[in-house]
Formats: structure tokens, C-alpha cells, sequence
């Protein structure tokens, strides 16, 4: 993951208006950094750190919401994100089926490259998208952010209580989010507590210039468990895959299919196994609690 652009010259003390125009000026070139590359073809990569870019920028609008009319350039950043995130998931069932054909014995791997034409195919169409909502981000999004950060005013102090209770808010609907997938660790519960924990990490990331002496901290204490969670997303994203293809394929593609599913089955086990083993070392230290005093 490309670490977000450093923020220079903010302290607890600064005002938030300036804080905030600062670190949303960083987050947009950050999303405009891969952009350029992309105008001549959407490779892995620069999907991959633009996705990871618009993210981090939505963060920041949340974070600063307050300051300023930001709730229509959040909307239409997330339009962005969205489509960047098909063509996203593409490349990676396509790179992970070409990983798997060549693992396979020679029976199979006729009809696990039909499979991959099929998500080829879905990528021509994603890919139209994807350069539309480019189009949109440029002409009509750019404009009306940088509009949006000219007009904000907020004599608050970047480093003041408002900070840490948004915070403190977003470490809630973590700890919520890992309750529930106490109760219920299937692929819906996980993908929620993945979605919640990596919101944190990208706020926390937003205040990093008020909390140096605690970031490092709290940011070591997270990756593991979104990055635990992570694999686990991309191991339901292959079940449901292959679940769906060897239901309604061609019988050379469902065959292929389910050769498969066994295999991503036990991968799915041992990564669901590694998370259990996290949430239970965050409950036995108390990290939530831990957390909650960090932040004040």
C-alpha cells in the first residue's frame, strides 16, 4: 500500500481550516499522481494506488466535513473509488486465475482459461466505466474540491477535542463491528469489520501530524489485523467465485471450478483461523482499551 503524502507544518495548535486544507491539498495529489498514468492504460498498479488514493481522500472529507460544504465532492469521490474498484477487482481474479491454470493439471486448465476470457470480458466493460468516471473526476470533481477547500473557514484547533472524538467514534464502530463477527464470522460480518477497521486506520492517518507521539503506535497495533482481514476478503471474493461458476458455467468451466473450490475452502479456513487468533490477542491485552486511552 503507497503511504499517503507527508503533511509539513501542521502542529496540535493549528487552525483547523488550515489543517484541513493542508491535508485534503496532499490527498488530491496523491489521487492525481496515478491519474496521469492511467490516461494511457489502466494498468494493476496504478488502479491498485488510485483506489487506495480516493480512499484516503474521502477520509479526509469525513474527517473535515464540518469545515466546509463537502458532502457533494465525498458523493461524487466515491463514484471514482466505486469504479475504480471493479476494474480492481478484475485484475485481481484475473491474475489469481492465471496463477491457478498453471497449477493445475492440463485437463482442467482448458476450461479455467475459458474462465479467464469471461472475466476479460467483464474488464472491457468496467474498463468504459472507469475511464468515464475519470472524465467526470477531472472536468467536474477537481474543480468543484478545490472551490469547497477555498471557502472554508473553522478557527477550531487541529489537535483539539473534535479530533479525538471522531476518532474514538470510528474505534467504536470498530469495536461493534468486532462483536458482531464474534457472533458470526462469515464472509458478510468480515467484510464489515475489514471496511470499519481500515476507515480508522485512514482517520487516524488524517490526524497523524496532531498525534506523532501515538500514531506509530496505533497504526503497528491495526495492520495486522486489516491486513489478516484483507486475505480473508479476497479468499470469500474466490468461493463466491468459484460457487457461482461451478453452479451455472459450461460444463468444462464448472469442472475447472470446482477443482478449485477445495483448495480456496482450506485457504479461507487457515486465514479465518489467523483472524480468530488476532481478535482473541486484542481481547487478552485490551487493545480497545488501550486504543481508548490513546486517544484521550
Amino acid at each position: 500500500m503507497p503511504p499517503p503524502t507527508p503533511i509539513r507544518g501542521l502542529s496540535p495548535a493549528s487552525r483547523l481550516d488550515e489543517a484541513a486544507r493542508r491535508i485534503l491539498a496532499g490527498r488530491l495529489a496523491d489521487v492525481r499522481h496515478p491519474e496521469f498514468s492511467l490516461s494511457d492504460e489502466l494498468s494493476l498498479e496504478g488502479v491498485h494506488d488510485m483506489r487506495v488514493a480516493t480512499r484516503r481522500l474521502r477520509a479526509a472529507l469525513q474527517v473535515f466535513r464540518q469545515t466546509g460544504r463537502l458532502d457533494e465532492v465525498d458523493r461524487q469521490v466515491k463514484q471514482l473509488q466505486d469504479a475504480l474498484g471493479e476494474v480492481r477487482d478484475i485484475h485481481v481474479q484475473r491474475d489469481w486465475l492465471a496463477q491457478a491454470t498453471r497449477k493445475q493439471k492440463a485437463q482442467h486448465r482448458a476450461g479455467l482459461k475459458d474462465l479467464q476470457h469471461r472475466r476479460e470480458a467483464l474488464l472491457d466493460d468496467r474498463s468504459a466505466r472507469l475511464r468515464r468516471a475519470l472524465k467526470r473526476w477531472s472536468e467536474r470533481t477537481v474543480p468543484l474540491l478545490l472551490l469547497r477547500m477555498g471557502e472554508m473557514k473553522d478557527a477550531h484547533a487541529y489537535g483539539g477535542g473534535r479530533i479525538r472524538r471522531h476518532l474514538r467514534q470510528r474505534l467504536k464502530r470498530v469495536e461493534k463491528r468486532m462483536a458482531r463477527y464474534a457472533e458470526a464470522p462469515d464472509a458478510i460480518t468480515a467484510h464489515e469489520l475489514r471496511k470499519k477497521t481500515k476507515k480508522f486506520r485512514y482517520a487516524l492517518e488524517v490526524f497523524q501530524p496532531a498525534l506523532s507521539r501515538t500514531m506509530e503506535a496505533l497504526l503497528e497495533i491495526l495492520v495486522p489485523l486489516q491486513e489478516g482481514l484483507g486475505e480473508l476478503h479476497d479468499a470469500d471474493v474466490r468461493l463466491e467465485l468459484l460457487g457461482h461458476v461451478s453452479a451455472e458455467a459450461p460444463p468444462a468451466e464448472r469442472e475447472a471450478a470446482r477443482t478449485l473450490l477445495e483448495t480456496v475452502r482450506e485457504e479461507r479456513a487457515q486465514r479465518a483461523a489467523e483472524i480468530a487468533r488476532e481478535l482473541q490477542r486484542w481481547q487478552s491485552e485490551q487493545i480497545i482499551r488501550r486504543l481508548r486511552r490513546m486517544l484521550g
